[in-house]
This record gives C-alpha cells, structure tokens and sequence, in this order.
C-alpha cells in the first residue's frame, strides 16, 4: 500500500513537472538579440552616436547581456500584472482602434484599462501638482502613467504602439521593462530609455525616482526655454522634462530582474535617416542611395511605437515611378499617346489623394480580408514562407486562402485543366468582385501593415516599373469594395479562355473609372511603381544615357527596396 501510494505521489509528481515545463516553453518565445545590431541596424552613424556616450551604452549593455530574456526564469505568476494601460480622452483615432484591436487578439486574457483627465484626478495623485503644471496633454500623460503604473502595476502602452507579437514572456520574466530607442543626435546623452511602453510591478523604485527628478528639473527647464535659451521646439521639452528622466532614473535604480530592451524589440520599423555629410559623398561617388535604418519587421520584434502617426508614405508620383532615371524616361517617351493620358490621369490623382492627404475613416472602405490563390502544394509552401509575416503585420484581418477545390465550388466556370498565364489573379479579381477585399500574389512579400489602404480606399492598385513600353498595373498586390465597378467592368470583358487581354483591360477601366468616388463611400487610387516594389534589369543603357547616369550621379531605378515599399 505504501509502495503504490509513493508510485501514485510520483506519478502526479511527474505530471505537474511534464505541465509546468510545457507551460513554461509555451510562453519561451522572446528572442535574444545582438546589442549592437539591435541598437544601430547596422548603420554605422547610430554606432558612433552611442559611442559618443560611452558610459550609458556600457551601463545599458551590460544589464542587457546579464538579463537577457534566455538568461531569466520564467515565473508562474507573472511579476508583472497583465493589465494594460491608457491614457486617453475622447474618441480613439481608427488606425490606433485598428492597434488596440491587434494588441487585444494578441493578448485575450488580459485586462484593457482607458484613464481620462477626469479619472486620473479622482485617483488623488500624489503629484497632483507636477500634473497641473505641465503645458500639454503629452506631459500630463507621462505623469499620469508614472503614477498609475507605481500605484497599480502592469504595462503602460501609448495608443500609437502598434502589437505585433505576445509579450507574456516579459511579464513572467521582469518586474520592469521599457524599450531604448534609436540614437538621436539632438538629445545629449544621445540614448533614452523611452516611456510609450512601459511594464512593471507597482511600487518599483524606477518609477519613484522618475517622479522625483521631474518635480526637481521641471521649474528650471521650463525658465530657461521661457527665457528662449537651451531648446528651441516645444515638443522636444516635453521629451526633456517628463520623458528623459526616466532614462536616469532606469540608470540609478535598476534592480535585478529589470531590464531595458533594445531598440529592434519595439523600433524595428521606425525608418530613421541618419543624414550626414560624410554618407552623402559617400551615395554621390556610388551613385547610390543609402537605405532608412530600422525599416522592416525583425524575427524579435514584440511592437512598433509608430511616433510617425502613420503607415504608408506617400512622394510625388514621378519619384515614386522613378522617372529622373534616363532608362525609365526613355521609355515614357516611348508610350502610346493613350498610355502617356492614362499615367497622368494616375498621377493627378495620386498628388490629390496619396495616403499622407487622407485621414482614416471611422470605418474602412473594404473589407479586412487578404486572399490568397494557391493552385497546388508547391504554392502553398511557396505562400507559407511570407504567410506569418502577412499574419503579424496585419493583425486584425481575416486571412483566406483558396485552393482549387474552393475556387472550383465557389466558381463552377473555372476548370484547372490548363493553367494560363494571369489566372492567379483573375483569380484575385473574380475573388474581390464577390466579396471584397485585398488580393495578394503568394509570392508577394510584404514589408508594411494595409490598413490604410483597406481603411481610405474603395479601390487601389500600382503602376509595375515603366521598363515596358506599355504601361500596367501592378499583379501582386490590389484591393477593392465588393462589385466595385473598376472589377466588375474588367470582368464582364475577359473569361477563362481570354487571360492574355487582362492586363490591358484592367488599366482601361481603371483610368475610365477611377474618379468614381465621393468624400462617404470612399476613393480609387493608383500608386506608383515604388510602393509594389518590383526589381527589374535595367541595364540596357545608350551611352547618352549612361553617360547621363554617370555626370549626375543617378541611382538605378527599382534596383533595392526603398522605404515606400507596402510589397515586394
């Protein structure tokens, strides 16, 4: 009896171990990053930023290596509350409701706190006055999320911080984290532990001491800009006085599971140009163009603090088609008198409509949908290697892939006999004329969230690269309202049997269609070629030309992926 008892308290000890490593391992998904690379991208001028303040990037190195997320256990109760925190009055923005979306699917059992001006007064704060006298509603949320986190605990997260993974992990491993941003050459200590996401248990002595060195500074920050000496922008005060503190006060107080996470961890896409004089000649003598740091989604990447506000940048369609370069302008020159109007008509529109002129709807134009055509096992694999990507980046839509067998009952008129060229995407378009949507080719490899395209479009498309004396639109990305005219138009002209007139049908209604839209139902827009990257060869250069290339200095055009790129 007693063996089996002992057998029996093994067994549902072993058990209880089995469950506690598999709910560890579960949540074992922070990845270890490299300092350097994380912090700089590998831009050499964000190097020698760091280095211009030795003593902060050692300190924030060191307790970097010491408590990466590898090196700390996973507790079962987390340190750190899962509640997340907001401060915010009136209405939510539709790109940061789209954000608050994602983070909430990311995280289903966690708790979503909103705190307004009225609420965070009646908490009876205990620097109530350091609240009173800041001069903008930037400021006063950084006090108040000071004292809401000392009071209660949990994560603070700015409405314009984008989710892209769980951040679990952190709450079970830290009692206090924060991200560094990027180097910056206008702030002196060139490094700062920033403060649009912050988790941590309540009572932490980082955010005491925040506090405090803010009510010491504040009065004789804000006299000396008065006195208009030191800063220049009202906006970097701000910064200055309630958010650089908490840099300091992370370097005085930081204890033995705390930690502050590299900029690639919650930066990854912040698109920062480091001008200098030196990398300048240096593009010149290349004929080259050197890339934004921090321009893409990395494997580590938990969030985006978008500070920019926005997604998708828009330029002048010339830059964005690429046509200062002499191979591209030969062939505009070349284009039917028709397809010369038809480029136009595009580029007025785009300078009236580019996603920078236009503010979100409360409600997107099209359906949050992306659709996929795979037609056998290969292109599924083929998909599979982008899919979490397109996943990640666009958290808070439906992803469908059709296969044959749900295009064949969905579609009974299309037979899988012979496969043509364009019958992925009239595929695509079939889709999106029934349902709505966005088509993606399974080839396509996105770099930028589309809601803004779904949010401020009832149809968009792109220009492929001019390398052709034709001008088309763009197959690997486009999106459109269900039974949108441009869609149904295109249709009601091609079959299965007639896929080779696709293309140009497609460009036809669009130019005839395009400005069929109001400031309500929403617009139709053409991008440029830059924003559906696509790399073509272009080196088939008269000597004029090259010469032309040489004498200015001119980058070949779609030659690498510039930040404009949504896909590529």
């Amino acid at each position: 009896m007693a063996i089996y008892c002992n057998l029996g308290s093994m067994y549902v000890f072993f058990v209880a171990i089995l469950l506690s490593f598999s709910a560890n391992a579960a949540y074992n998904n922070i990845l270890d990053v490299d300092f350097f690379q994380s912090m700089t991208d590998g831009n050499k001028f964000a190097k020698e930023l760091m280095l211009e303040n030795p003593t902060l990037t050692k300190i924030l190195q060191n307790h970097y290596e010491a408590k990466k997320p590898s090196k700390m256990p996973y507790e079962a109760r987390p340190l750190i509350p899962k509640v997340m925190h907001h401060v915010w009055d009136g209405d939510i923005p539709p790109l940061y409701q789209n954000y608050l979306n994602e983070c909430k699917k990311l995280h289903p059992d966690w708790e979503f706190k909103f705190w307004s001006d009225k609420q965070v007064r009646a908490l009876g704060l205990e620097y109530q006055e350091l609240y009173d006298k800041m001069r903008n509603y930037s400021g006063r949320s950084d006090i108040a999320r000071y004292e809401i986190l000392y009071r209660f605990g949990g994560v603070y997260r700015d409405l314009d911080v984008k989710c892209f993974r769980p951040i679990d992990d952190l709450n079970h491993k830290y009692e206090f984290f924060a991200p560094i941003e990027f180097p910056v050459l206008h702030w002196k200590q060139r490094l700062s532990v920033n403060n649009g996401i912050i988790g941590t248990r309540a009572g932490h002595p980082i955010l005491k001491r925040t506090l405090e060195i803010i009510s010491e500074n504040l009065d004789e920050a804000w006299k000396k800009f008065d006195q208009d000496q030191e800063i220049e922008k009202h906006s970097f005060m701000v910064a200055k006085t309630s958010m650089l503190p908490l840099t300091d006060a992370y370097v005085q107080k930081a204890q033995d599971k705390d930690i502050a996470m590299p900029t690639s961890y919650f930066f990854s896409m912040s698109r920062v140009k480091y001008n200098t004089l030196t990398q300048v000649f240096k593009d010149l003598i290349k004929a080259e163009r050197t890339p934004r740091a921090y321009s893409f989604l990395e494997p580590e990447s938990l969030m985006q603090h978008n500070f920019r506000k926005k997604e998708i940048y828009g330029t002048s369609f010339q830059n964005g088609n690429e046509m200062d370069d002499p191979v591209i302008s030969r062939m505009f020159h070349k284009l039917d008198p028709s397809d010369k109007r038809i480029y136009k008509v595009f580029a007025h529109l785009y300078e009236l409509l580019n996603p920078e002129n236009l503010s979100p709807g409360k409600k997107s134009k099209m359906p949050q949908v992306i659709h996929f055509v795979v037609l056998n096992n290969e292109e599924l694999n083929e998909l599979n290697k982008n899919l979490s990507t397109w996943k990640i980046l666009n958290g808070d839509f439906e992803i469908k892939i059709w296969d044959s067998s749900k295009i064949e009952k969905e579609f009974t008129d299309i037979s899988f006999n012979e496969v043509q060229n364009n019958l992925h995407f009239y595929i695509g378009l079939r889709i999106l004329e029934k349902f709505g949507g966005s088509y993606a080719y399974y080839k396509t490899i996105p770099y930028k969230p589309i809601f803004e395209l779904a949010n401020k479009y009832n149809f968009y498309a792109a220009l492929r690269p001019l390398v052709r004396k034709e001008l088309l639109l763009s197959q690997k990305l486009i999106g459109a309202s269900k039974k949108h005219p441009i869609i149904s138009k295109t249709l009601q002209q091609v079959d299965i049997k007639s896929l080779d007139k696709l293309d140009k049908i497609l460009k036809n209604e669009s130019y005839k269609n395009i400005y069929f839209y109001d400031e309500i139902t929403g617009r139709n827009i053409v991008l440029p070629a830059a924003n559906i990257f696509e790399k073509v060869d272009l080196n088939d250069h008269s000597i004029m030309e090259k010469f032309i290339r040489f004498v200015m200095r001119k980058p070949t055009a779609f030659k690498r992926i510039t930040d404009l790129a949504i896909v590529g």
